[in-house]
């Protein structure tokens, strides 16, 4: 938790001056902020559970284009490759 003195030294720090009606909103805005980082945090860890609920899943082969079929709208062809700008 953020409290006035540390908003006081970030301000300090800033070369910003600040009344105590601007130290006192932004001590809440800065708290707000940091609540706002621990949900943050909660999602995060939710996200990196289920990803490794899924690490073990079976691979699956599917088909895949052939060389003529993914280079057939290819405005530039070389040798059986797609052929880009030259860059110097």
């Amino acid at each position: 938790m953020i409290i006035k003195t540390d908003v006081e030294h970030i301000a300090r720090l800033a070369c910003i001056e600040l009344d105590d009606e601007d130290l006192q909103e932004f001590t809440i805005q800065l708290n707000t902020i940091l609540e706002y980082f621990e949900e943050l945090e909660d999602v995060e860890a939710k996200l990196l559970q289920q990803e490794e609920d899924n690490v073990l899943r079976t691979d699956e082969i599917t088909p895949s284009l052939s060389q003529q079929e993914a280079l057939s709208n290819a405005p530039r062809v070389d040798g059986g490759y797609f052929r880009g700008p030259r860059i110097i």
